[in-house]
């Protein structure tokens, strides 16, 4: 059994549900909530592969770890999944809803990394950036975050596009750079 292929074919049905129903951004909302709760709750997991819990209290469970009202098409949804004993499959289905979701809807996450926290006009302009360079197709959404071991300058992640600036990578294409010409001195 492939999860890859079921997660997706589950994630497709339930966009294509969404859309119908046009509660695909409601919908998308409590995916993400689904999945910062399978995160932050380890017990989920265990709860939904147990053998012995109803198939109504599975449903109940995934509801209220998506949000405290759930959209209808979610819920049926939901049931649709249970009743397929695909419960397991759930986060993994979470997962490729929103990618899925991302993809319809043009949105690309971006990750900056910097020794120091930047602050948001930076953002901004790097976010304006992107979608000047995508002729405005594509929404981005920014996450940054702050590491220290770089030491200094950044690095840029969006799909699939990464500029490493920073002092750290530098620092080891010298160290590279020098060990090879040296190897080539002895």
């Amino acid at each position: 059994m492939d999860i890859g292929i079921i997660a997706k074919r589950y994630a497709k049905a339930l966009l294509d549900f969404a859309l119908i129903s046009k509660t695909e951004d409601q919908v998308y909302a409590e995916v993400l909530q689904f999945i910062e709760s399978w995160g932050s709750v380890p017990l989920l997991a265990q709860v939904l592969g147990n053998p012995l819990l109803p198939s109504s209290q599975k449903e109940m469970v995934i509801c209220q770890a998506a949000s405290t009202t759930v959209s209808p098409t979610f819920q049926k949804f939901t049931a649709l999944v249970v009743a397929h004993r695909r419960e397991s499959f759930m986060l993994f289905i979470a997962h490729s809803y929103v990618t899925l979701y991302r993809k319809l809807k043009h949105i690309s996450i971006g990750k900056l990394i910097t020794a120091v926290p930047v602050n948001q006009e930076v953002s901004s302009r790097l976010e304006k950036m992107v979608k000047e360079q995508s002729q405005g197709a594509v929404d981005v959404l920014l996450d940054a975050k702050v590491d220290p071991s770089i030491m200094g300058g950044f690095i840029f992640q969006i799909d699939d596009l990464r500029l490493d600036a920073s002092v750290r990578s530098q620092f080891e294409q010298i160290k590279k750079q020098f060990v090879e010409k040296n190897k080539r001195i002895i």
